[in-house]
Formats: structure tokens, sequence, C-alpha cells
């Protein structure tokens, strides 16, 4: 892979030759003694491999040996879960095995990303014909904005047929933990009729309006929940409380609640939960004729083993190198608050963009472990990957997101949330933080566990886009019309006024809706009460300082993020110059809270908490069809490097021949003032190895 600190990085050329062989053997199907021979001597080169355990399960399915291959296959495919060549052996092997619905999946992975094979359903045993066609549906859609499907899989006229839809008013068919219910997808609605957004929906949830735009502001309910049909009894432990959300699937269906102290009715909406509050056994009816939803029972009452509040906020591109200067101007609320905390003053996200950043941040996994990278993709982490959520509902938080994106929820990052209210793009920090103190005021009897996704200051292209009335009314005409043009991606907009106006307009609109919301906390919960903590997942292009116009998407104003925490636990400590990266938030809360955090997670406590200072962050850009861009910082110095290959669709990208440039921080990528030495070397060399290792392709493709 290398040769000491001269050379970053050299490919295997004997295991590739070998890789190649291998190849060939199987075109030929040449599946002999000479064939295990080759794979021994690969093993030797690239010991605990995707690409050997694949060769190695290829050979046990030509002989038939599918039990045994198995175990190999799924070893691959947690090493490197997205690709041709594993989904499609996967898929082979669970077939043979009498796993119809887990080789449907790994087909539409395939068919999804890689047109080809088409997927079948012709063998599925009726009784699974609908969660196949669930299933197959994520497995072809976009992983990002859930519970939106860019290709339903639905049968017309006898043939599989897709379109364009959503999941509503049934369960997103996702891999849960052990005892969990699955979501399921009902509209949001607080103070107005129950069944009209059902109504809405309905009729416009295949249409071309709400596939372009009418999903951006719709907003769904996602909760922990099952259908049931008729009678149904729940009890309540004596002497507890408990609240249950309840969804009709029709109009005005009647439900009748049977006590030993109540026997009434009322009537439920379609596809909108109602909350119940309930003291005693229970029995529920509801004519036979249709279902309806039983959401997860809520528990009231506190512990002293948990706070009553913990609260994440996630302010999207909220770069901190842009804020660091303009803090208590923008946001000062914000700024009042946390200067009672800690604000971490060098920090950086793994990703330039929400899709791996968000999943990071989740599981304290870099974007190379969890193998989330592609929008395109939509696999799910593996339960072992414990998530942030799940680790608070097992310290027996109710876990609840009141305004969240679709991002991370196909993947599994927001699994272990009972209840998420979601919409795909239309995130304003005055809804959520409303919503929040809603939240709050509603179920204050339990110990909440709470997500709040706002993304005031996140840019947009200006070609078509309705900029903040009060950034167009301040801009001469020049000026406003600059960029006007613009389709650029949000992490390649240039560095014009007009987006600038618009991310400290943003800023302002952040300061004063989630300041009401501190304000509300501060009021009414004691500091040892509650933890806020607010972050960004990554920063934005268009404060770069760059006069040529190009955009550094891995540079710091893209890649420095915020995070700032304040109460129980918490020093106050202010402004912590320490070098902290995205996942470390993960530890953060399990050192705050209580919660164990995994020994392989990637997630470091900061010193200011005990813990101790990391050496090095790591930030990477692996879009397929893009090159791979990386920038590994230490206090001192960042490490550079973009390939020459653009990255696969499968992750990966040949390495061979890379070669990195170190520079002072200050002086970051500014031409001419690279530097090198055997010590900087030394520092980043062996690092940046250890992070690419997953994502080296050792120049191994399967064409």
């Amino acid at each position: 892979m290398q040769d000491g600190f001269t050379i970053f990085w050299q490919n295997n050329n004997r295991a590739r030759a070998l890789f190649d062989d291998l190849v060939a053997r199987i075109h030929r199907n040449a599946y002999d003694d000479d064939y295990l021979a080759v794979l021994d001597a690969y093993q030797a080169e690239s010991p605990d491999s995707a690409h050997f355990y694949i060769l190695a399960a290829h050979y046990l399915t030509a002989h038939g040996a599918y039990d045994a291959a198995l175990p190999l296959a799924e070893r691959a495919y947690r090493l490197r879960p997205v690709g041709y060549a594993i989904w499609n052996l996967l898929a082979e092997i669970y077939e043979h095995l009498g796993r119809p619905l887990d080789a449907l999946t790994m087909r539409g992975y395939s068919y999804g990303i890689y047109k080809t094979p088409e997927p079948r359903i012709d063998d599925l045993p009726p009784e699974l014909l609908n969660e196949g066609l669930n299933r197959l549906s994520v497995a072809m859609s976009e992983g990002k904005v859930a519970p939106v499907l860019t290709c339903r899989a639905v049968i017309e006229d006898g043939q599989l047929s897709f379109r364009d839809d959503l999941f509503v008013g049934e369960e997103l068919p996702l891999t849960m933990p052990e005892g969990s219910a699955r979501f399921w997808v009902g509209c949001y609605g607080e103070n107005r009729f129950l069944s009209e957004k059902g109504f809405m929906l309905e009729e416009l949830r295949r249409s071309a309006r709400f596939k372009n735009c009418g999903h951006h502001d719709f907003v769904l309910d996602l909760q922990k929940a099952r259908e049931v049909r008729g009678t149904t009894e729940i009890d309540v432990p004596e002497g507890r409380e408990a609240l249950i959300a309840i969804a009709g699937t029709e109009l005005s269906q009647e439900l009748s609640f049977q006590t030993e102290t109540v026997d009434d009715h009322t009537y439920l909406g379609k596809w909108a939960f109602s909350y119940f509050r309930l003291s005693e056994k229970t029995t529920l009816h509801v004519d036979e004729s249709a279902p309806y939803v039983l959401g997860t029972p809520i528990l009231l009452g506190h512990s002293p083993r948990r706070k009553k509040l913990v609260l994440n906020i996630l302010v999207d591109g909220l770069s901190w190198p842009v804020m660091r200067t303009r803090f208590t101007e923008y946001m000062p609320r914000i700024a009042e608050f946390f200067s009672r905390g800690v604000i971490f003053d060098d920090h950086f996200s793994t990703s330039e963009f929400t899709y791996p950043a968000l999943a990071a941040i989740e599981t304290g996994r870099y974007p190379t472990h969890t193998q989330v990278f592609s929008e395109e993709d939509s696999h799910e982490l593996p339960l072992g990957m414990t998530t942030l959520s799940e680790c608070m509902k097992d310290l027996g938080y109710y876990c609840a997101a009141p305004m969240a994106s679709g991002y991370s929820m196909y993947c599994g990052a927001m699994r272990g949330y009972d209840r998420i209210v979601a919409t795909s793009w239309d995130l304003p920090a005055f809804d959520g933080a409303e919503r929040t103190i809603r939240h709050l005021e509603a179920f204050g009897e339990t110990d909440q566990f709470l997500f709040l996704h706002v993304m005031d200051v996140h840019p947009y292209a200006a070609k078509g886009f309705k900029f903040a009335t009060s950034v167009e009314t301040r801009l001469p005409l020049a000026r406003r019309l600059l960029g006007a043009q613009g389709t650029e991606a949000s992490v390649r907009l240039p560095n014009f006024e007009i987006y600038r106006a618009q991310f400290l307009e943003g800023a302002r609109y952040v300061d004063r809706s989630v300041g009401v919301l501190l304000d509300y906390i501060r009021t009414h919960y004691d500091e040892d009460e509650y933890i806020v903590n607010l972050y960004s997942d990554h920063g934005v292009s268009i404060f770069s300082p760059n006069a040529d116009g190009a955009v550094d998407i891995m540079g710091p104003y893209s890649t420095g993020a915020s995070w700032m925490m304040r109460g129980a636990g918490v020093p106050a400590a202010g402004v912590v110059n320490e070098l902290t990266s995205s996942v470390d938030i993960y530890a953060a809360l399990g050192h705050l809270c209580g919660f164990p955090v995994a020994p392989d997670v990637d997630s470091n406590l900061p010193a200011v908490f005990g813990g101790r200072e990391r050496e090095a962050v790591y930030s990477i850009s692996r879009y397929p069809g893009q090159t791979l861009k990386v920038a590994v910082r230490s206090k001192t110095h960042t490490l550079r490097l973009e390939t020459d290959e653009v990255v696969a669709k499968d992750g990966t990208v040949d390495l061979g021949g890379a070669y990195p440039d170190i520079f002072p921080r200050a002086h970051e990528a500014e031409p001419g003032h690279a530097v090198d030495s055997e010590e900087l070397r030394a520092f980043f060399y062996p690092r940046t190895r250890e992070f690419l290792r997953e994502v080296a392709s050792n120049a191994e493709t399967w064409a």
C-alpha cells in the first residue's frame, strides 16, 4: 500500500493481478483447485477484504454450498455494503436459501443504481407480495427524502411497474431494533380538521405537482405504531398513566373506549394521529371493516437517572468560520445562552453535505465506516451500529423529532425515535421552535430526547429561488441580479453577495426563533434538568475568499461546522479552542447522559468533558462521478488530497499515485504555501491511509 513516508499510497500490484485472474476464472466458470490456489494467494495479499469474501463466496455458490457462502458474503456486505457485485451475489444466495424478501431487496439496490438486472416478483409468495413491493420501492429509491419514493413498485395489469409516490397510511418497510414497531406514516396536523390532510394527500400523492414541489412543505407524522382490527386491549401498569396515539384509516372511524369507569366513543381521522390519556386497562373497539393504528404507549413519569430534556438542534449549514466573528451580532440570543456552556471554536464536519454527515453524527462513525455517501443509495445501517436515538431510548427517554427532514430515515440512522414529524425540504426555525415548545408542553410528564432540524441559513442556487424579502429590498440591482442564472449545487455556490446576505439573514431568523425556545427552556427547567446541544452538519462555500472564483468544498468555510452545549454536566467554559469532529457529539452525549459508547466508534470524548484532545479531524467528499477529496487537520497543519480518478458508484476510488499536499492551517490550499517534512508526513500519512482504507479500490474492478 505504501513505502514508509516517502510515497503516500502504493497499490498492491500482486493483489490486483490475482484479483483479475480470479474474476477471469469467474467469467469462465472455472471454479477448480487452481481457483482455490489463486484465492489463497489473494487472501494472503488482501486479508479481511470485501473482495476476498466475495471471491470465496463465489466459489462456494458455484458448488452449491449456499449455507457456507452466506457468512462470507454477509461479511463482505458489512465491509462494503454498496456495489453491484455484492448485491447480486447476496441476492443469489438468499434466493437459494428461501429468503425471497432479502433477495428482492438486493436486486432493488442493484437496479436502482446500475439499472440491471431487472427485479422479478413472479416467484414471491402471495402473502409476501405487499412487503416485497414495499421493500423493493425503498431499495430502488433515493435515500434522502423518506417517506417520499422516487420509484414505487406496483402491480399493474399483472406486470411490475414503477411510479412516483410516497409511503402514507402504511408502515415504512425498514429493519427495526428488536421489540420495536415500525414507523407508520400519517399526516401531521394541529388544531385542524382531522381528515383534511389525508384527503388532500390521497389526491395529490402521485401527481407531477406533488413530485416536483408539493412534498417540500407537506408535513408527515411518522410514529412507531401497528395496524389492528376490531377489539384491542391496552394494559397500563398499576399506579401509572400512559399516552397513546391512535390514527384512523378512513373518515370518521368510530372508536369506542371501555374501562371500569368509562364507556364512550370518539371518531378518528384518516391518517391522522390523535392522543388519549389512559390510567387503567382499556378496551378499544372499531368496526372490523377497516383497520386502525395504535401507537406504542408512552408511559408517563420522570427518573432521577435521566434529564427531563435533552434537545439536539441541527442548524443545517451553519458554518462556524463564518459565524465566529459575527456570532454576537447575528445570533445574540443563542450566543448569550451558550456562553454559559461550551462553544467549540475548532470544529469540523465529516462531509460537505447533509446525507453522509447526519448519519455520521447519529452513529458516531465516519462516512467511511457507515458507508453512507450517495443519495442514490438507500441501504440500511446494520443494527449493530447503535444510533443516538436508540441509545437514548434504551435509557428510557421518549424520543421524538418535532421537525426533521427525510434524511437518514431510509438508512436507519433515525430508527430509535418514537416519533418523527418530517417534511422533505421546508424546515423554518420559527415553525420548528413553536412546534418544539408545544411538544415540550404536551409530553412534559416524560423525560424527552428531542431533535430539531432547521434550514434557514442553508444556501440555494439563485435561479428559481425566492430570497428573503429583506435581502431583496436592500441590495442594489447589479448585486441583486448577480448569480441569477446559477444552478450549482449548494456546496459549490460562489461567494456572491446575495448568497452571503441570505445566509446572514437566515442566521437572524434562527436566532429570533430558537432564542424564544431557549428562553422557554430557561424559564421552565432548572439548569441540572436539561442539556441543549446545537450543531451543524457542514458549512458553506459562499464565504470562501477565493479570488479566482473557485469553490473549495473541503475548505474551512465548507467543512468548518458549529457545535455548542449547555446544561447538566456541561462546564461553563465558554469558547474552547479544542479540535473536534462532528462524530464527537455521540461520545459527548454518552458521557453526559450515561449511555455506553461502543469501543469501535470514531467518536472521541473532548478534553473539556474529561476525555482527551484529538490529534486530527477528517473531512471527506466521496460523491460518485466526482474526484475524491479529503482534508485531514491537526491544530497546526492540514493535509489535502484530491484523486485523479473519480469515485465509482460503489464508493471506491483508485488511490494509486495520489499525492497529497500539506499546508499550514492559516494558508490551507493556497498556492505557494505547501510545506513538506518527514515529521509532517510521519504524522499525516499513516492516519490518512487508515481513514481511507475502506475507500481504496486498489484498481480492482469487476468489469
